[in-house]
C-alpha cells in the first residue's frame, strides 16, 4: 500500500474520530442545557418585571442549586430549552389559550414540559406570579423573612401548571400600629425595607400608619408621635426639612409612654442586656436625646430623621408596587406650641382658616419628603368606647372638609381617606358616605379589638373604595402568643360580602403571628370561595391553612400533626354582643394600669389551669416528624415559645393566690393570723419570682424580632416597673414580718449561644449596602464575629470580621463593593468559648441586588 493510500485512511480515520468527539461534546452540551433552565424577560422590561426574573434566578438557585442564566427577548421565537418567560398579557402571543386578565392578575402557564410562562395584566402581575412559582418550589415568605428548604430539589418541574390568580380585594396589606415597643416604635429604615419587600411575596402591596396626637396634660397614655408633622407652609423648606417643631416621641427606654416606666437596658434580667447596644434603646431617631419634652433643635432633627426614612422606604414600596399610607386623628389636634406660635401671628385656631392652613403644610412637607398615596384621617378613639354627640360629629366632618380643600390649593397628588375605631357616627355609621367625595376609601379597625364581627354598615356605603382592618392581635394581650387566622380568614369572607375592596391587618410583632399573617395573604387573593357563614360565627376553618404553615416551619413530614395541633389553639369562643373575650390559647395579661400586657391575677387553682398546656406534651411528641437543622430551630422557637406562655400562666395564679392573702391581710387583725398569711404571702413572693425567671429564661429563646425585644421591654418596665408585680406587697410584708431577704432576679443568661438577627433584608437596590445588628445571647464573653458571604455564581465564600457597637450587638454591613453589583447569599458565625453557631443554621440568607 502506498503512503498516500496510508496517509488518505488515517486522515479519514482521525476525521470519523473528530466527528465522533464533536458529537460527544454537542450532546454533553444539549444534555447539560436540557436540565439548565433560562429565564427570559422582554426586551423592554420594567424595574418590576428585572427583579421578577432575578428574584426567580436567586431561589431556583437557592432550591436546585443551580443557577439559570438571565435572558432577554424581543419576541417568543427567539425562546428556546427548558425556559421560565415572563410576560404582559398584552404581548403573550397564545392568548387563546387564556383568558383576559388585568390589575394585579396572573397566570402560570405551561407550554410544554419544558417552557413555563408567567403572564401578568400588569408588571405587577409578573412579580406576583413570580413568587407563586417559587412557592412552588418549596420556599415560604413570612412577614419577618423567607423559610428555605434544606432539601434540594433534583429536578425543577414546569409543565403542568395551568392557573390563574387574580385578588379578591384591590388592596392587600398591613397596617403596623405605632405606640409600644412591640411594634414600629422600634423599627429602624432596614426594618421598614424588610418589611415592605416581603409584601408583594406574599401577594401584598399595601401599608399603612397610624398617628397619635399630642395630649395636654399629659396623663400617662399618648404624646405625639413623629410619623406626621403638624404646622404651617413657612416651616418647610424645599427639601422637606423643617424649621421648627413640637415635642414628639417614638417609644424608647427612657422615656414613660402606655406605663413602660423609663429603664436602662443595662438592667435588665436574664441576660437581655446583652441585646441592646445602649441603655436609652429605640430606633435611631429617638437615641441620644435630652429628656422629655428634649429641646426644639432635638425634635426638629427627629422629624427630619423620620422624613428621610419615609422617603427612603416608602420610594422602595412605590417601586415594589406597594400603596403607602398614613395620616393623623380627626378632629386635628393642634400641638400646643404650633398653636403658640399661630396665637402670636394673629391667627384664630379654632377657624377654618387656621385647619386649612395647617393641613396645607403637613400636605407641603410630605410633597416634599417622601412619597405616599393615601392620607387617612382616624375617627376619635372616644367614639368605640364612649359615643359622639352631634357637635363631635359636626367638628369631624369640618376638619375633614378643611383638609379637602387644603389638599385641593397644594394640589397633593395623594388621596384622602378615612379610618378610625369606628365607620362613623353611632346615629349612622354610613353617613360620612353623602358627605364626602367619592374617591374618598372608608375604612376600619373592627370593635372590641377584633372581638366583634367586621363592621355590618359597609354595605350601606356605595360606588367607594372600602377597606376592612382586622385585628391580627389585640395590645391588652400583647405579651402573649396569639392564634387569630381563622377569624382572619372569617373577616375577609364578610369584607367581601359587604363589598369591600381592601383587606388589611393591624399588628405590633411579626415572626409569632405568622399564621394569621399566611390567612391575610391568602384571603386577599381567595376570599370569594370561602363558604359565608352568619355574625354569630367568629372563625372559618383554618386546619387547612395550619397544615400548610406548619409544612413550612417544620417539615412536610410534621405537617399533618402540627397542623392540627396548632389549628386547635386558634380562635375562640364567641357570643355576639358580648364584651367577653375568649380565645382557645390562654389569654394570661390584660390591659393594665394604662399600657398592655398585664400579667393578669388569675384566681384559678394552678392545678387545674396548667391542664391547659397540656398541649405542649403532644408539640414534645411530634418532635420526632421534624427533620433538618432549621427545622428544629423553628421548632425551638415555638417549644420555648409555649413554655414562656406557661410560665406566664403559672405566674398569673400565683399573682392571684397574692392578691387573695393580701384581702385576707387587710381583713385580719388577729396579729398571730396576720404573721401566718405574711408568711405564706412571702412564699409566693419568691415562688412567683422562680416562675418569673423561668418565663424569662424561656423568652430569651424566642427573641428574633423586633417584636420579641419589645415584649422584654414590656416586661421589664410595665409589669416589673409600673406595675411592680413581685414586689407590690413588699412593704405590706416589712411591717409584719422582720429581717425579709432581698428579692433579686437574676441579670445572666442561662441558655447555650445565640444569635439574634432581627432585621432580614432580601432584597437591596444597586449601590445600596445590606445592613443589619447582629446580636448575640451568650454564657460566655464572644471572642469571633463574622460574616461569609459570595456572589451567587461564585464558589467561595469571602468573610469579616464584624465590628462591635456596644455590649453583645455587632454591626453587619455588606456593600456595594463586597457584592460587586451580584445577588449574594451570606451567613454569620458566632464563636463564644468552646461553642460555635451560625445563622441560618443549615441555609444561607439571601439577597436580591436589584
Amino acid at each position: 500500500m502506498s503512503n498516500k493510500m496510508v496517509f488518505i485512511i488515517e486522515f479519514k480515520n482521525s476525521v470519523i474520530k473528530l466527528l465522533c468527539l464533536f458529537a460527544i461534546v454537542m450532546l454533553l452540551v444539549s444534555c447539560k442545557s436540557s436540565d439548565e433552565v433560562t429565564i427570559y424577560y422582554p426586551k423592554h422590561a420594567s424595574p418590576k418585571e428585572i427583579l421578577a426574573a432575578k428574584e426567580l434566578q436567586k431561589y431556583i438557585f437557592l432550591t436546585t442549586d443551580k443557577l439559570p442564566e438571565l435572558e432577554v427577548y424581543s419576541n417568543e421565537d427567539e425562546i428556546s430549552g427548558k425556559s421560565i418567560v415572563l410576560s404582559t398579557y398584552n404581548n403573550f402571543k397564545d392568548k387563546r389559550s387564556i383568558s383576559a386578565i388585568e390589575g394585579d392578575a396572573y397566570y402560570l402557564k405551561s407550554k410544554n414540559e419544558e417552557q413555563l410562562f408567567i403572564v401578568g395584566a400588569t408588571s405587577e402581575g409578573i412579580l406576583y406570579g413570580a413568587y407563586k412559582f417559587i412557592e412552588s418550589l418549596g420556599i415560604g415568605f413570612m412577614i419577618d423573612g423567607d423559610i428555605i428548604p434544606e432539601e434540594k430539589i433534583e429536578n425543577l418541574a414546569l409543565s403542568g401548571f395551568n392557573e390563574k390568580h387574580k385578588p379578591v380585594f384591590e388592596l392587600r396589606g398591613i397596617q403596623p400600629f405605632h405606640d409600644f415597643p412591640e411594634g414600629p416604635d422600634w423599627w429602624n429604615e432596614e426594618d421598614y425595607k424588610a418589611i415592605i419587600s416581603q409584601l408583594p411575596k406574599m401577594g401584598m402591596n399595601f401599608i399603612g400608619f397610624h398617628t397619635y396626637p399630642e395630649k395636654r396634660p399629659f396623663g400617662g397614655w399618648e404624646r405625639a408621635e413623629p410619623m406626621v408633622w403638624i404646622g404651617t407652609k413657612d416651616q418647610v423648606n424645599k427639601d422637606g426639612s423643617v424649621k421648627s417643631a413640637y415635642p414628639v416621641l417614638h417609644s424608647n427606654t427612657k422615656d414613660s409612654t402606655w406605663a413602660y416606666y423609663p429603664k436602662m437596658t443595662s438592667n435588665y434580667h436574664f441576660g437581655a442586656a446583652q441585646l441592646f447596644e445602649t441603655d436609652n434603646y429605640g430606633a435611631s431617631y429617638m437615641q441620644n436625646l435630652s429628656g422629655w419634652p428634649h429641646t426644639e433643635q432635638e425634635n426638629v432633627k427627629i422629624f427630619n430623621a423620620v422624613g428621610s426614612l419615609l422617603g427612603n422606604t416608602f420610594t422602595l414600596a412605590k417601586d415594589l408596587g406597594v400603596k403607602t399610607c398614613l395620616g393623623t386623628e380627626t378632629p386635628l389636634t393642634i400641638p400646643f406650641d404650633v398653636q403658640q406660635k399661630m396665637i402670636a401671628k394673629g391667627i384664630d385656631v379654632n377657624s377654618k382658616e387656621a385647619k386649612v392652613m395647617l393641613y396645607e403644610g403637613i400636605f407641603s412637607r410630605i410633597m416634599a419628603s417622601h412619597p405616599l398615596d393615601y392620607y387617612w384621617f382616624w375617627t376619635p378613639e372616644t367614639w368605640t368606647w364612649d359615643g359622639q354627640n352631634d357637635e363631635a360629629v359636626e367638628r369631624t366632618i369640618q376638619d375633614i372638609q378643611s383638609a379637602i380643600l387644603a389638599k385641593q390649593n397644594v394640589k397633593a397628588p395623594f388621596k384622602l381617606a378615612t379610618s378610625g375605631w369606628v365607620l362613623g357616627p353611632a346615629r349612622d355609621r354610613a353617613e360620612f358616605d353623602n358627605l364626602f367625595p367619592k374617591e374618598m376609601p372608608f375604612s376600619v379597625i373592627n370593635r372590641e379589638v377584633g372581638f366583634t364581627p367586621v363592621e355590618s354598615a359597609f354595605k350601606n356605603v356605595k360606588d367607594r373604595p372600602k377597606w376592612q382592618i382586622s385585628w391580627i392581635e389585640d395590645d391588652p394581650a400583647m405579651v402573649t402568643p396569639q392564634f387569630w387566622a381563622g377569624r382572619v380568614l372569617k373577616d375577609a369572607s364578610d369584607a367581601y360580602r359587604y363589598g369591600c375592596t381592601g383587606m388589611m391587618g393591624i399588628h405590633w410583632r411579626t415572626r409569632n403571628l405568622s399564621p394569621a399573617f399566611m390567612a391575610l395573604a391568602q384571603s386577599g387573593w381567595e376570599a370569594d370561595t370561602y363558604k359565608t357563614v352568619g355574625d354569630s360565627v367568629r372563625h372559618l376553618d383554618s386546619n387547612e391553612l395550619y397544615k400548610k404553615w406548619s409544612a413550612l416551619q417544620f417539615g412536610k413530614k410534621a405537617s399533618a400533626e402540627m397542623g392540627k395541633l396548632f389549628a386547635s389553639l386558634d380562635g375562640g369562643n364567641f357570643k355576639l354582643n358580648s364584651k367577653d373575650r375568649h380565645a382557645n390559647f390562654p389569654r394570661t395579661a390584660d390591659w393594665g394600669k394604662k399600657g398592655p400586657g398585664m400579667i393578669r391575677p388569675n384566681y384559678e387553682a394552678w392545678t387545674t389551669f396548667q391542664k391547659k398546656y397540656d398541649f405542649i406534651k403532644t408539640f414534645e411528641t411530634n418532635k420526632k416528624f421534624v427533620i433538618g437543622k432549621d427545622n428544629l430551630s423553628r421548632y425551638n422557637y415555638w417549644l420555648n415559645t409555649f413554655y414562656y406562655a406557661k410560665y406566664q400562666g403559672l405566674s398569673g395564679c400565683l399573682l392571684g393566690e397574692m392578691e387573695k392573702l393580701k384581702t385576707q391581710l387587710d381583713k385580719t387583725k388577729d396579729q398571730t393570723e396576720k404573721q401566718k398569711l405574711a408568711e405564706k404571702l412571702l412564699t409566693k413572693r419568691n415562688e412567683l419570682a422562680a416562675a418569673w425567671t423561668k418565663m424569662g429564661n424561656s423568652l430569651m429563646q424566642t427573641v428574633s424580632t423586633n417584636g420579641e425585644m419589645g415584649t422584654i421591654a414590656n416586661l421589664e418596665q410595665h409589669n416589673l416597673g409600673s406595675l411592680n408585680q413581685i414586689h407590690q406587697y413588699d412593704d405590706v410584708l416589712k411591717k409584719i414580718l422582720t429581717n425579709i431577704p432581698d428579692l433579686i432576679l437574676s441579670d445572666q443568661y442561662a441558655g447555650k449561644l445565640r444569635i439574634v438577627m432581627p432585621t432580614r433584608q432580601t432584597i437591596v437596590k444597586q449601590g445600596e449596602s445590606l445592613v443589619s445588628k447582629i446580636r448575640i445571647l451568650s454564657p460566655e464573653k464572644v471572642t469571633s464575629v463574622k460574616v461569609f458571604y459570595k456572589a451567587l455564581n461564585s464558589d467561595k465564600f469571602e468573610q469579616k470580621e464584624l465590628k462591635n457597637v456596644d455590649r453583645n450587638v455587632y454591626q453587619l454591613a455588606i456593600n456595594k463593593k463586597d457584592y460587586n453589583q451580584n445577588s449574594f447569599l451570606y451567613y454569620v458565625e458566632v464563636k463564644s468559648g468552646a461553642a460555635t453557631v451560625r445563622f441560618p443554621e443549615a441555609t444561607t440568607e439571601a439577597v436580591t441586588v436589584w
